[in-house]
């Protein structure tokens, strides 16, 4: 055996002990990030529904997790992670609701963007096409649409649908995505806002379809 080979050999035995440690802690940030997402997307339906006591909810759950977000979170996100917290605080507190929409959904997006995607059974690109519908709901309801920015999700979400559509084995569940993503793109064209706010349901109604695809894979 080449000497080259064997210190290479050498390395990897050396390596493996930690190498081993990295997949649970990556395991560990996902969970946190992902379950501390979830306070997120109620707080935008909560808001687009001017529902205050479960804005309040909400914020609460988000800020109990919040020290686990910031240990997950790769550093250089954490202190946006910060700073958006504290703005989201104080829109809630002076009700300014569509603000609080805005803010929560770029949340979500910030902590779903921390994702480490090797150590996901569940897509990353699902979790993003999660964050397409919230943000198109989000961008409907404003006192002027702007047509631009849905036109650019509704790209996005395309972009993502592509990345993994191919895995989704499932028939009747992959012509579903595909049709809904279509309508979303067709929708910002035509600028159409009843259709594109019926699509983006759609697509966060498949997205939990999407999830329980995936989870039920090997």
């Amino acid at each position: 055996m080449r000497p080259k080979t064997i210190r290479l050999i050498l390395l990897a035995i050396i390596l493996s002990p930690f190498i081993a440690l990295a997949a649970p802690d990556a395991n560990k940030a996902n969970e946190t990030l992902l379950k501390a997402s979830s306070p997120y997307e109620d707080m935008v339906e909560f808001a687009l529904n001017k529902n205050d006591a479960g804005i309040a909810k909400s914020l609460n759950s988000a800020k109990k997790q919040a020290a686990a977000v910031r240990d997950a979170l790769p550093a250089a996100a954490t202190a946006k992670f910060e700073m958006m917290l504290e703005g989201l605080q104080k829109t809630a507190a002076a009700k300014e609701r569509y603000s609080v929409a805005t803010s929560a959904v770029e949340m979500f997006r910030l902590l779903i963007d921390g994702l480490q995607a090797d150590n996901l059974k569940v897509p990353k690109e699902v979790s993003l096409l999660d964050y397409a519908g919230f943000k198109l709901k989000v961008l409907a309801a404003a006192p002027q649409p702007d047509w631009s920015a849905m036109r650019e999700i509704a790209g996005d979400a395309a972009t993502w649908w592509a990345a993994i559509k191919a895995k989704v084995t499932e028939k009747a569940l992959r012509d579903a995505v595909n049709t809904t993503v279509k309508g979303v793109q067709q929708a910002g064209k035509l600028e159409h806002l009843p259709m594109l706010v019926f699509a983006a349901q759609m697509d966060l109604d498949l997205v939990d379809l999407l999830e329980s695809y995936f989870d039920r894979r090997k």
